[in-house]
């Protein structure tokens, strides 16, 4: 099985790239990959590449992209996580299994019991931590859509956005998630790890959510969204 690589687009047919030394690296050093091995490019929106890596320098590897191998479209049925903010490794976990899991779009909410620093320039590092875990997920996973992020941004923003949305509010105590939701368009609302405000609850009931929990099961906040996406996914057959 050959591997996978993600690079941002545009990408096109014959173009060579050359590689920053992290991406470098990982392939040469890690992956231990030499000159004229091949392998799988992909641009996050749907096409991927046979390439062909033709130089191997730890510090700036270069790939040629040889042939399309896959033009896939996006996927008609989306996907929302809308996620209270978590604290380190929390957040990680979710947005990465999230990827896995098929996720189209991902929101970043600064929900009332969110205990995460929102210092900007803080914030943009976050960011960019977190988009490069959803390229190291999408390239794990075969996943050629990477998902789009969003935020962080107040719930009520958040509601506004998905307003033609079907909306779930996961909420312990409520009835039980369904087997199946019809909807093409889905939006999961997780709080952080204190559960959502009263006032967020009301918010979102306003903008049409519908609660639901999981049974007697109270779950961590970065396990509920991935029990709840893997539900979704397998009532869609996952397709």
């Amino acid at each position: 099985m050959k591997h996978r690589l993600y690079l941002p687009p545009p990408l096109s047919t014959g173009a060579e790239l050359t590689l920053d030394p992290e991406r470098a690296h990982y392939l040469v050093r890690v992956l231990r990959l030499a000159r004229d091995a091949r392998l799988i490019c992909f641009d996050g929106g749907g096409s991927a590449w046979l390439s062909t890596l033709i130089t191997a320098s730890p510090k700036a590897a270069t790939v040629r992209l040889d042939e399309l191998l896959e033009q896939t479209p996006s996927p008609a049925a989306t996907l929302h996580l809308a996620q209270g903010l978590l604290k380190g490794a929390a957040m990680d976990q979710v947005i990465q299994k999230a990827t896995e899991l098929g996720v189209t779009d991902l929101w970043l909410v600064a929900a009332a019991r969110s205990n995460v620093s929102l210092d900007p320039s803080r914030m943009e590092r976050k960011l960019a931590h977190w988009r490069k875990i959803i390229q190291n997920a999408a390239e794990q996973c075969h996943q050629l859509h990477l998902p789009r992020l969003h935020g962080p941004l107040p719930l009520a923003h958040c509601l506004a956005a998905l307003s033609e949305t079907h909306l779930i509010m996961l909420d312990p105590g409520a009835p039980v998630l369904p087997l199946q939701i019809a909807a093409n368009a889905v939006g999961l609302l997780i709080g952080p790890e204190g559960g959502w405000s009263e006032p967020e609850r009301a918010l979102a009931a306003r903008h049409g959510a519908h609660r639901h929990g999981l049974g007697p099961l109270i779950l961590r906040a970065e396990t509920a969204p991935l029990a709840v996406l893997a539900a979704i996914r397998h009532g869609r057959g996952w397709a």
